[in-house]
């Protein structure tokens, strides 16, 4: 274990914030968004985290709010949808304006249109904004790239957002980072040390706002980070979760040699 961990585990409950990102962090990255598996331990072992963190435990994700719902039966209380352009936190609700929901659907449109009928490529509708995906056609990667630049070059208050093989046209100015923000500024979160858990170039933005704060990042697999903290995978990250709890909440033993927290280079 090495010290890093070791310091961590020390500050929790008392002066910890946890925020994770959901695809790559939780749920291990699949062929298309609808074909994640989600643990059945995983919704009860965020609940429990919650309680332990008197509330200071928030998923951060590009979905929109009510996927995160769906697939972890809402178990966090707070969630920050649409990089942020949704969000559930302290009992109020946040949605886009009504003007850029119409231009996200617009994109929509637009995107179906240039794309949609290139095998291999999916395009993912979001409340505020829309994804293209080209996992499983890595040679259309240019094209994508072309056409929703072009796409959003019209769409005032918007911006293109590249992801693990995804392109993503986004509310501007609202992203992982502001979301932390907003998060640090009120209790629970508040007076606490933010943790981001990310996987994606979207998350560093997570991650540098959780440093900004005072904070740190963990790094999910391979890649350049600003985290000083890496875990390998998915199962990794649950032990971590896990680790964090006590010993009478069901924790259990902590693999050294398989899901070990390294130091990022």
């Amino acid at each position: 274990m090495t010290d890093q961990l070791d310091i961590l585990l020390r500050q929790a409950p008392g002066n910890l914030a946890l925020i994770l990102d959901f695809d790559g962090v939780l749920v291990d990255i699949a062929p298309t968004p609808d074909a994640i598996r989600v643990d059945p331990d995983l919704p009860p072992l965020l609940a429990r985290l919650q309680r332990h963190l008197d509330g200071a435990l928030a998923v951060v994700s590009g979905r929109p709010l009510s996927e995160i719902d769906h697939y972890l039966d809402a178990a966090p209380d707070t969630v920050f949808g649409s990089h942020g352009a949704e969000f559930r936190f302290l009992g109020e609700t946040g949605t886009p304006p009504a003007e850029l929901a119409e231009t996200a659907r617009r994109l929509t449109r637009f995107a179906h249109s240039a794309l949609g009928a290139i095998p291999g490529i999916r395009v993912e509708p979001k409340p505020a904004g829309v994804a293209v995906h080209y996992r499983q056609a890595p040679d259309e990667r240019d094209r994508v790239a072309e056409v929703m630049a072009d796409a959003v070059a019209e769409a005032e208050g918007f911006e293109l957002m590249a992801g693990k093989m995804v392109f993503e046209a986004r509310i501007a100015g609202l992203h992982k980072g502001s979301a932390v923000d907003t998060l640090m500024a009120r209790a629970p979160f508040a007076g606490r040390m933010p943790l981001f858990i990310g996987d994606d170039v979207t998350d560093e933005d997570g991650m540098r706002a959780a440093i900004a704060h005072g904070g740190q990042g963990i790094k999910v697999g391979e890649g350049e980070s600003v985290a000083g903290l890496r875990l390998p995978d998915p199962q990794a990250v649950h032990t971590f979760l896990r680790r964090l709890l006590p010993e009478r909440a069901g924790q259990r033993s902590f693999s050294h040699s398989q899901d070990r927290l390294e130091n990022t280079p």
